[in-house]
């Protein structure tokens, strides 16, 4: 026969992993149940480094083809999902989740990324905590958290859509980045790869830490 404290404190610990799950499961950030490995592919040196019409001052500026505004390149196709992203985010959330399984994610190499910086190619992201980018990161790196993706729109809506986005949170095992690039899937931003090593590597690495907040 069981102690009666030991049956309440079973009773008290399986009332809160019941609550848990439920949180969890109805949650807008609620985080898988079941881990699926996410699908990784390198990016060539000819999809990276192939030449384009127009580069920005520093990676930390647009360097794609075309300077218009996000929304008149399609037609101002994105003004519906801006709209509804401002009236209801979890709109948006929605179409994320739902668009989430297919994504394949292209990463690049630590040399990739610095002969992307010293070309001034693209913008960096960087998708870790805001606490851990005041820290330290990459230089000209933009911090937009990958767990706060969607409070970032306004941010992200100015961007061209052919931009070349490099994205990098801790390492291989971060979910951040790929929730970022999740994010910019939907608003269907057509160049992102991720720089796996993250920012551990790039430490390890000992390549430059900046502590320099760049402007929104």
């Amino acid at each position: 026969m069981k102690h009666p404290v030991a049956r309440d404190i079973c009773g008290i610990v399986l009332k809160a992993a019941i609550v848990g799950l439920c949180y969890n499961a109805f949650a807008p950030k609620g985080l898988p149940l079941i881990r699926v490995r996410p699908v990784k592919v390198a990016a060539s040196d000819s999809a990276l480094f192939s030449p384009s019409p127009a580069r920005g001052s520093h990676p930390g500026e647009s360097s794609t083809a075309g300077s218009q505004p996000a929304d008149s390149a399609k037609g101002n196709s994105l003004a519906p999902l801006h709209d509804r992203a401002m009236k209801n985010p979890d709109s948006v959330k929605a179409v994320v989740a739902s668009k989430k399984e297919n994504q394949v994610f292209t990463i690049i190499t630590l040399d990739q990324f610095k002969r992307l910086m010293a070309r001034h190619t693209g913008i960096i992201m960087d998708a870790r905590s805001r606490e851990d980018y005041l820290k330290g990161h990459v230089r000209h790196s933009r911090s937009i958290p990958g767990m706060e993706a969607d409070q970032h729109f306004e941010q992200l809506a100015p961007i061209p859509r052919d931009t070349l986005v490099v994205i990098y949170c801790n390492n291989p095992e971060c979910h951040l980045g790929r929730q970022l690039a999740e994010f910019m899937a939907v608003m269907e931003f057509k160049r992102m790869v991720l720089y796996d090593d993250g920012w551990d590597g790039w430490t390890k690495a000992n390549m430059p830490v900046d502590t320099t907040v760049e402007r929104p």
